[in-house]
């Protein structure tokens, strides 16, 4: 442990998070103290700690205790994407692509082989196990999603997907994503396609559900992507349209769910009330006859 000025500390590090409000950590250092050092390579770059290092500024201080790092560049990196995995202001793709990173980099500083002993009976000698012994590719995957788990809080699967995406997903998904186009569910469907397909299509799939896009797959992979694009045309107001009918069926639930208390439509408050006639207002006889005729089919056929 060492104390440096913090004008000699340098904040280049892509994976420091400044400009962040840090108001809270600032209550903190007032009222406890710095408890954690910042952590520095022997070069002064901050590897870890750049909101405390904006705190400490912010308080007026002018040095800190920092801990020096002379491990590798690898490491130094993974030191860096391991405080950030355990922040909670990062979005999902932020998240994604530092997960990749941390396997990335965990698989390269850890061996991949092992030796693995495999004696034909319990019986055989030293030599023959020793003779026996052969070597067995062993990725560090387990140990790495169980020791991400670990810090994160997150289930091992999860970490697993979320690689997965990373790796698979086009630079267009990726930023589509990043704008909030695209959920979770939408893109683990979107990546079973190559990435020369995904960045064709993403425009044409992330306003739909992902019922549709699971649908255009399975037709793109048997049929081919332009096929699959020409049978499903772009429908006006996409995104309307699936928020209206999950509004509608979130309404649908609450109503039944009362109706199973014996509270009737009429016990609704006045202004429930005036809503529900309003809506009903609004849609055409028409409609509203064929709604009927539809869901009296529905029952007869089930």
């Amino acid at each position: 442990m060492e104390i440096r000025k913090l004008n000699q500390l340098k904040v280049s590090n892509p994976y420091l998070r400044l400009g962040t409000d840090v108001s809270d950590l600032e209550k903190s250092i007032k009222t406890v103290g710095l408890i954690a050092p910042l952590v520095i390579s022997e070069k002064n770059l901050i590897l870890a700690g750049g909101r405390r290092y904006q705190a400490l500024l912010n308080l007026g201080h002018t040095e800190a205790p920092v801990m020096v790092i002379t491990q590798d560049e690898l490491a130094r990196e993974l030191i860096s994407i391991d405080e950030n995995l355990v922040r909670k202001d990062l979005n999902q793709e932020e998240m994604e692509g530092h997960l990749r990173r941390a396997k990335e980099i965990y698989q390269a500083l850890t061996p991949v082989e092992e030796e693995i002993s495999t004696p034909d009976s319990e019986t055989d000698s030293d030599d023959q196990q020793e003779s026996s012994k052969v070597k067995k590719e062993v990725l560090p995957a387990a140990k790495f999603l169980q020791m991400v788990s670990d810090k994160t809080g997150l289930s091992p699967k999860q970490i697993h997907q979320a690689i997965s995406r990373d790796e698979l997903a086009a630079p267009e998904v990726k930023n589509a994503r990043r704008k909030g186009e695209l959920s979770i569910t939408q893109t683990n469907e979107i990546v079973k396609l190559k990435k020369e397909d995904q960045s064709r299509v993403v425009d044409h799939l992330k306003h739909r559900p992902v019922r549709e896009i699971k649908q255009f797959i399975k037709l793109a992979k048997t049929r081919g992507v332009d096929q699959a694009i020409q049978e499903t045309p772009e429908t006006p107001h996409a995104r309307e349209f699936l928020e209206i009918e999950a509004s509608l069926k979130k309404l649908k639930k609450q109503l039944k769910q009362l109706e199973m208390e014996g509270i009737e439509l009429e016990d609704l408050p006045a202004n429930s009330q005036a809503l529900l006639k309003d809506i009903a207002r609004l849609l055409p006889t028409e409609f509203s006859h064929q709604t009927q005729e539809n869901e009296q089919t529905s029952a007869y056929q089930q």
